[in-house]
């Protein structure tokens, strides 16, 4: 800046790389347990959001090594929400609309 006021270092934030991942882009022990049971249940459920996750994690892995967190981070997030909120709209979805022809025919 100038003599009166010099230039500082702005201190960074170290990029947050998603739920459930460590700063490596490894899953964390909570991240491998949350994952191993939301990735049954959404197998179970509804098995192409399964699929989804698993291919959107892929890909954040590679952008994790690629260097590029900030995407990484992304693609984690919309993984997590294919095997958390998605099949669970779905599968409600599914089920409201089986109980509203039900209750439409008797």
């Amino acid at each position: 800046m100038n003599e009166f006021a010099p230039a500082r270092p702005v201190p960074v934030r170290p990029a947050r790389p998603g739920p459930g991942i460590g700063a490596d882009g490894s899953y964390t022990l909570p991240g491998q347990i949350a994952a191993f049971v939301l990735g049954l249940l959404t197998t179970l459920l509804c098995p192409p959001m399964a699929v989804v996750a698993a291919l959107l994690y892929t890909r954040a892995e590679e952008r994790f090594a690629a260097g590029d967190p900030g995407r990484a981070r992304r693609l984690v997030v919309w993984s997590w929400l294919s095997v958390t909120v998605l099949p669970l709209a779905l599968t409600g979805s599914i089920v409201a609309a089986v109980f509203a022809i039900k209750a439409s025919g008797s």
